[in-house]
């Protein structure tokens, strides 16, 4: 089985960068201590943060990396009768061509996308194709900035509240907004770079490959945490940008 990565954090690691620039840029042109920047724009300092990370769309939190072998890594392990389906194959390739197989010829239909882009498992010199996969995962950050402007939480989008306490101090209640999978890149391959034997595929091939392996390919990164990951680090985001804004406490609903 090709090696696969944990979930990657490099995503939120370039918006804090981005957020501390800002901020930079601020003190520089008003020659101001960062302190009271905040303490006199504790509203407008966050909202000129987050305006600022409005034009990326969405804020990506995590990224899911990994090598797959194709067709190997979608078998779940399996011994695949790859002899038993190259027969099939060439009795009748109408069979393997969008309608339901029997249930005994199972993979059945990973062998006729085999045969689509131009390998055949059942042959005992057959090439497999190494893939680098990245999927990431965050928050609709536009959205969610139109619901911070409105301040009604939503199921859907998410949401903020302020409550201010006797004293003057401030609690920020944030609904964030639900992560999602924002981007799914399949990287085009180098063959002569990474060891492995090249596969001459064309460009429909590529195309029938990839869009056939996307479904696999993003249950397995959500069976590697991808979610849970962006939603953990989107809230850290969020907490430090309106921390630092000034807000004596920042807490998240469910």
């Amino acid at each position: 089985m090709a090696k696969k990565r944990r979930p990657l954090l490099f995503p939120s690691i370039f918006l804090f960068v981005l957020s501390a620039s800002f901020l930079f840029a601020v003190w520089r042109i008003n020659g101001l201590p960062l302190n009271k920047i905040f303490a006199s724009r504790k509203v407008s300092a966050s909202w000129s943060i987050l305006e600022e990370i409005r034009s990326l769309n969405e804020l990506e939190t995590a990224a899911y990396d990994m090598k797959v072998v194709f067709p190997f890594d979608f078998t779940g392990g399996d011994e695949v009768n790859w002899t038993f389906l190259k027969f099939q194959y060439d009795r009748d390739p109408s069979l393997f061509s969008g309608g339901l197989l029997p249930e005994e010829w199972k993979y059945g239909e990973l062998y006729g996308l085999c045969r689509q882009v131009g390998i055949d498992p059942g042959r005992p010199d057959y090439r497999f194709v190494v893939m680098t996969v990245s999927i990431r995962a965050g928050v609709d950050i536009d959205r969610w900035l139109d619901s911070f402007s409105s301040g009604v939480p939503s199921e859907d989008v998410g949401g903020i509240t302020v409550i201010r306490d006797e004293n003057g101090g401030k609690t920020l209640k944030i609904k964030a907004a639900p992560v999602s999978v924002t981007s799914f890149i399949i990287e085009d391959r180098d063959g002569s770079s990474d060891g492995f034997p090249d596969v001459p595929l064309t460009p429909e091939g590529w195309r029938l490959l990839t869009e056939g392996l996307r479904p696999g390919l993003r249950e397995m990164a959500l069976d590697g945490g991808l979610l849970e990951t962006a939603a953990e680090v989107s809230e850290l985001f969020l907490k430090e940008i309106f921390t630092a804004a000034g807000y004596d406490n920042v807490e998240f609903m469910d």
